[in-house]
């Protein structure tokens, strides 16, 4: 249980500074073994909306969903080698 905690904390420590050093609020890219642990449970509040060989691809995929109106934010999270699209449940 402690490390599922610390791999959680270390993952929205991640986000936070990503979204604080980038100023980017619409698109977070996570690309750390903590991302990917919460990929293979899933997210609490993110549906996997895809997934796919290359972080263009997925970058792609989310901004014609946010271009569509289909989500207003997404994240791309690498996981076993494929990029999984995240969109808020």
């Amino acid at each position: 249980m402690h490390k599922l905690t610390r791999t959680a904390a270390t993952a929205a420590a991640g986000v936070a500074m990503a979204v604080a050093l980038t100023g980017a609020g619409a698109v977070v890219t996570v690309a750390t073994a903590s991302a990917a642990a919460a990929s293979e449970t899933g997210a609490q509040g993110w549906d996997v909306s895809g997934s796919f060989d290359t972080q263009q691809e997925c970058v792609t995929a989310g901004d014609a969903g946010l271009a569509d109106g289909s989500w207003a934010q997404y994240r791309c999270v690498l996981f076993e080698a494929r990029w999984d699209l995240m969109t808020p449940a």
